[in-house]
């Protein structure tokens, strides 16, 4: 085998005439060439792992509990603040699927990334779960759940529709919207500790920003931006009119997802261009999160530490 100093093409010709040599003349092979074939395919091996392995493979450890209830679900989320019972719209979101499908939980005070790196993550029988969507799949079937048993297919197909715009393009928008527009606000308006802010929410901000850029959607200009998120919420405001729910008179899985991305706009942007929209342009959005709220969340002031000694 020639020098390293090869172009990538040469270099893959050259392991490509080993290989061929290695089936028809093996004995001619030097030790050198052994060696760039070994090591070739250990890393041929590690990517078809990593591509074809599945979740387990690619997946952090993270430590479970080992006194477990079976068939109890232990929730892991960004703990309540003074505005929000969680500031992540996938948190709000599991957490409401939780309580609209009649599956009791339990909240973890300890804020510990899941097995995906993120949050929101689950523990259940001892086995650690993330991504909410993939969660909400999994319990529907452990649990028998269908929020969508209602639907036609093309009510389905229409529902995952939004969901999906909200959670690849519009909540772009509202993360810049509140962690970057707004950063110095951030503290004061959510009242949370300076562990949370310092440790987790200033961070968060550089992270926002690559994933953006990587994203694409971080490359346009604010008023590209704006303009794209209000169509977005144009959109569901328009298919959600006068019914009570996305879908109709009766919430559905869509539903979780809507309330927790709107519920960050209209709890945690005060003063923003998607305040504005959410309430002044298109109030149904609002009206809409309050009737959710009013639901599924009757704690909500509990939570948020907003109930006065009279209330209480």
């Amino acid at each position: 085998m020639s020098g390293c100093l090869q172009s990538p093409w040469e270099s893959l010709g050259t392991l490509f005439q080993t290989v061929v040599q290695l089936l028809t003349d093996p004995a001619q092979l030097s030790c050198v060439d052994l060696a760039v074939l070994g090591v070739s395919a250990a890393c041929v091996t590690v990517a078809v792992l990593w591509t074809c392995s599945g979740e387990d493979f690619r997946t952090r450890k993270v430590k479970v509990r080992a006194d477990f209830t079976p068939g109890k679900v232990y929730y892991h989320g960004i703990p309540p603040v003074r505005a929000i019972p969680c500031l992540s719209p996938f948190g709000l979101k599991l957490e409401t699927y939780l309580r609209m499908a009649g599956i009791p939980y339990e909240p973890s005070t300890e804020m510990a990334m899941g097995p995906k790196g993120k949050l929101p993550w689950i523990e259940y029988n001892g086995r650690a779960m993330g991504d909410s969507n993939l969660i909400i799949e999994f319990l529907n079937k452990e649990k028998g759940v269908d929020l969508n048993r209602s639907l036609r297919d093309a009510d389905r197909a229409v529902s995952r529709a939004f969901v999906k715009m909200l959670e690849e393009n519009t909540y772009w928008g509202g993360a810049k919207c509140k962690m970057i527009d707004n950063q110095d606000k951030i503290q004061e308006m959510w009242q949370v500790s300076w562990f949370i802010f310092f440790f987790y929410l200033k961070p968060a901000v550089k992270i926002i920003k690559k994933n953006m850029w990587a994203h694409g959607i971080g490359r346009h200009s604010d008023e590209e931006l704006e303009a794209i998120v209000e169509k977005d919420l144009k959109a569901l405001s328009d298919f959600l009119g006068s019914k009570p729910f996305l879908m109709g008179d009766e919430p559905t899985e869509a539903d979780p997802a809507v309330f927790g991305f709107l519920a960050q706009i209209l709890w945690t942007m005060p003063g923003t261009y998607m305040y504005r929209i959410a309430t002044e342009d298109y109030p149904n959005l609002q009206a809409y999160c309050i009737r959710m709220k009013e639901r599924y969340w009757p704690d909500w002031d509990q939570l948020t530490g907003t109930l006065t000694k009279k209330d209480q």
